[in-house]
């Protein structure tokens, strides 16, 4: 099972569910967005600096893509043992594995308003003694779809 985001992927692997925030490095994706830009600056800013400006715009944005694709977050619940254990990876490697809680619980998850290059995010939140920052969504639909499998998917099966 694996549901296709562009923000991020949603998986499931035995008794283990895996959202990722890792954003997959599309070379097409890449080759469109480039190649339209490169036709607008330099349609809008003349042959010299339009060319100058896209291929800035071009390093750039490969820069960012690259970036987001080695360096990401896994958030994994296990069914069987109920632990949620977010891990900070860099190129599939674990740096980092933070246990947040040892027992899920689905009404522990929390989503907060984020306003960000005027568009609404929401940061999910998982509610233990502290307060643990999990994922950013990217829009009210990501969230519903994130509820709506923790709700159907996951709590079935957590009867530890």
């Amino acid at each position: 099972m694996n549901e296709h985001e562009d923000y991020f992927r949603i998986s499931k692997n035995g008794d283990i569910h895996t959202l990722s925030d890792r954003i997959p490095f599309n070379w097409k994706e890449l080759m469109i967005w480039t190649s339209a830009s490169f036709i607008f600056l330099i349609w809008f800013l003349g042959i010299g600096v339009g060319i100058f400006v896209a291929i800035l715009t071009l390093i750039g944005y490969t820069l960012y893509r690259f970036a987001s694709w080695i360096y990401y977050t896994e958030l994994k619940i296990d069914e069987k043992s109920g632990k949620i254990t977010r891990l900070k990876k860099i190129f599939d490697r674990t740096q980092k594995t933070e246990l947040i809680a040892e027992k899920f619980d689905p009404n522990r998850f929390k989503y907060s308003e984020l306003t960000r290059s005027g568009k609404t995010k929401f940061l999910m939140n998982y509610r233990t003694h502290k307060n643990n920052e999990l994922l950013i969504l990217k829009n009210k639909a990501d969230k519903e779809l994130i509820e709506k499998y923790i709700a159907e998917k996951i709590t079935v099966y957590n009867n530890v």
